[in-house]
């Protein structure tokens, strides 16, 4: 009986080898064509420091681990030295690292900066000194094994401790923060980092909650200009309206994106499976808003996890070919529309999040971080009144006739200049401190809105909240219906003569009904789709 329990499991090992084998042999033109378009979209894994560990440290997993990079077009792996309180073994990174270049992948490297699961709070107080030591041993481990090193967004510090309430003194926690933070990044990450390696590009990666970033000690002014780029994180999940936060809505992963760049160069971004709270059309939503924003890299969070949700990375390897058609139509393009103001460390009151929900009412934008007083239109949200000029300014864009949308959080704190909000050319949103209730706003209700602002460009756009509009250069327009159901758009444009229906995704399962009216281009769009469409 032993010997044939031998043969059983001689006879697996050769069968499974031959699976391998035949899985990568038919997954290769999906990685040779993702090698050959990686200018235009690269699709990268991220191995945690237990993934390393886990399967990477015997030559079964890790020729696994290659295979399922294959099969899927991940041409780039991130092999985290440091997690959750684990620092991956060096010996196992290496001949990881190896083996991965070996086989024609890029190699690059990150580090988690939690101490663990139940220390949260603990590890993220930089007030102390000994968890100062440990953020540069960190970095010194993770720059001498790589060359290019990604700080993942647990780089942030919430700490109220004795200690940190004593070093703040009269300080707000936000200014406390981002001085404590900075000084981090640039004593204990950066310079450590160099040190040991030179040739290290040290990048630090943004969450998706924008609006609380100075509140966590996120400085998006001043640390982007040290770290040697910025990633941008996109994730997104099932909106749901009672208690989901507004950085989960689709949009936000876009406005992440263009609003950031204000600030540095992006390297790219990255979201997750989303485990239940993210079904399949949202989590290629993820990727369709990160390439909308311009990113030409996404990293899928993590090896470990996406083994688990087999469904979603089958999803995005089918969807894989449009995402570079997608790519190919934006990248390079302006983009154009309304200024969406939000100026870096900016308080938001009780408007938090409300950058993402108006993007849900199908207004073109163009996220900026200062006044820009030549502006078409402009909204500004009371995050505006951070810049210090903001009045002047908005005097100055409210007397050359722009369309001026001012949300009511900003209108009361503007009641020492009441003449401002009386200019024929402002309109007040009533969004009153409740930012999600926008999505709950009537077509007609958000065409009020809608019109005054598009005026300017010629156009009039007409549809439902959840769905979006992009303008792109001077002949490319993007709609995405996030909803569950169909939907009737119209878009009515100054000068048309023929409109082309460039790209629809999903590609298949999907559609999107596209016709030309006069100057009227009218479209019937399926759930969870994207349609892209030229025009002459």
């Amino acid at each position: 009986m032993k010997i044939n329990h031998q043969k059983e499991i001689k006879l697996w090992i050769i069968l499974v080898a031959i699976l391998l084998s035949v899985t990568s042999a038919f997954s290769q033109p999906l990685w040779e064509t993702m090698k050959n378009e990686k200018d235009v979209l690269k699709l990268s894994v991220w191995f945690r420091a237990q993934d390393v560990d886990q399967y990477l440290a015997n030559k079964d997993g890790l020729n696994s681990a290659i295979s399922w990079c294959k099969k899927y077009g991940i041409t780039k792996v991130y092999l985290e030295a440091y997690g959750r309180g684990l620092y991956a073994n060096r010996e196992t990174l290496l001949n990881s690292k190896e083996r991965f270049l070996n086989e024609g992948f890029e190699v690059a490297s990150g580090a988690t900066t939690e101490y663990g699961p139940d220390e949260f709070d603990i590890f993220h107080c930089y007030t102390h000194k000994r968890h100062q030591e440990e953020l540069q041993r960190i970095s010194e481990y993770a720059a001498s094994l790589f060359d290019e090193v990604i700080l993942d967004d647990w780089y942030f510090t919430n700490c109220e401790c004795a200690d940190c309430i004593h070093a703040r003194g009269d300080q707000s926690w936000s200014k406390y923060y981002t001085d404590l933070m900075l000084k981090m990044s640039e004593e204990r990450v950066l310079k450590p980092a160099r040190a040991v390696n030179p040739n290290v590009k040290m990048i630090i990666k943004y969450p998706q909650w924008n609006d609380e970033y100075h509140t966590r000690g996120y400085d998006v002014v001043r640390e982007s200009k040290v770290f040697d780029g910025i990633w941008v994180g996109t994730e997104g999940r099932q909106f749901d309206y009672e208690k989901s936060e507004g950085y989960e809505i689709g949009y936000n992963a876009y406005f992440n994106m263009r609003w950031l760049a204000n600030f540095g160069s992006i390297g790219g971004a990255w979201f997750d499976t989303g485990r239940a709270r993210t079904k399949i059309p949202t989590y290629l939503e993820q990727a369709r808003h990160t390439i909308l924003g311009e990113g030409d890299e996404v990293i899928l969070w993590c090896y470990g996890g996406h083994l688990e949700a087999t469904p979603k990375i089958e999803a995005l390897s089918e969807e894989l070919p449009g995402l570079i058609k997608l790519a190919n139509l934006v990248q390079g393009k302006p983009i154009k529309g309304v200024q969406l103001l939000k100026p870096g460390n900016s308080d938001s009151f009780e408007e938090t999040w409300v950058c993402s929900f108006l993007g849900e009412l199908g207004i073109p934008f163009v996220p900026v971080s200062d006044v820009d007083e030549e502006a078409m239109a402009v909204v500004f949200p009371v995050q505006s009144l951070k810049d210090p000029g903001f009045i002047r300014k908005f005097q100055h864009v409210a007397d050359r006739g722009t369309p001026i949308l001012v949300t009511d959080g900003l209108a009361k704190r503007m009641t020492a200049n009441p003449a401002y909000l009386n200019n024929v050319n402002v309109k007040t949103l009533p969004v009153k401190g409740s930012p999600k209730a926008l999505l709950n706003m009537t077509r007609e209700e958000i065409k009020t809105y809608r019109d005054h602002l598009l005026a300017p460009f010629g156009m009039k756009f007409d549809a439902p909240a959840r769905v979006e509009l992009y303008l792109f250069g001077e002949n490319m327009f993007v709609v995405e219906n996030i909803n569950d159901e169909a939907v009737d758009v119209t878009l009515e444009l100054p000068k048309v003569s023929t409109v082309n229906k460039a790209l629809i995704l999903p590609e298949s399962g999907s559609s999107a009904e596209v016709s030309l009216s006069g100057k009227t281009v009218k479209m019937t769009i399926s759930a969870h789709t994207l349609v892209a469409v030229g025009v002459k």
